[in-house]
């Protein structure tokens, strides 16, 4: 059976750099299996992570696909068995969810990442954040709705990612998750 993991959070609980930090030490071929999908793919491991890294970027993952990535990425997914792992804002909403729970022969698991409001503001200013209010605001708001949806709660999980071991939690979490059998 494989596993699909979705990883959300408001802009600042540390997703992109989670996600940094689980590609290390492995081998990963970027692939764009269809329009609109951007993927890193490890062999070793047969998991794709969605969304694109590159070196430098502070926003990545899926937040720097096309806004209509969504319909190809379905299509794509329903077409291959592999395990999937994904960040960011363009796949966090309930119709992409609700397509994955209803995939046959697929395991789903929501990581909701958590982090203080000090924490954040910090986190904002350390890498010049110029998101508007409005915008943040958003997209607590869409964390929240996930978050308070009773079809998910079987399949939620969070996480607080403050520190270096609560990113250690995070990762073995998904190390374990990902490849127990």
């Amino acid at each position: 059976m494989r596993k699909i993991i979705a990883v959300g959070g408001v802009p600042g609980t540390g997703k992109t750099t989670l996600f940094r930090k689980f590609m290390e030490g492995k081998t990963w071929e970027r692939r764009s299996p269809t329009k609109l999908v951007e993927t890193h793919y490890c062999t070793e491991l047969d998991l794709h992570i969605l969304g694109k890294y590159e070196e430098g970027e502070t926003y990545a993952g899926t937040d720097k696909l096309g806004m209509s990535c969504q319909p190809n990425m379905q299509k794509w997914i329903e077409s291959i068995n592999s395990n999937i792992l994904f960040e960011g804002d363009r796949l966090t909403n309930s119709k992409f969810y609700n397509f994955l729970l209803e995939l046959p022969d697929t395991e789903v698991k929501f990581v909701i990442l958590k982090t203080s409001k000090d924490i954040l503001q910090d986190r904002y200013i350390t890498r010049g954040s110029n998101q508007s209010e409005v915008f943040l605001k958003g997209r607590d708001t869409k964390i929240d709705n996930i978050l308070s949806n009773l079809e998910y709660m079987d399949t939620i999980i969070e996480f607080r990612n403050e520190t270096m071991q609560d990113q250690a939690i995070i990762l073995s979490y998904l190390e374990e998750h990902l490849f127990s059998v």
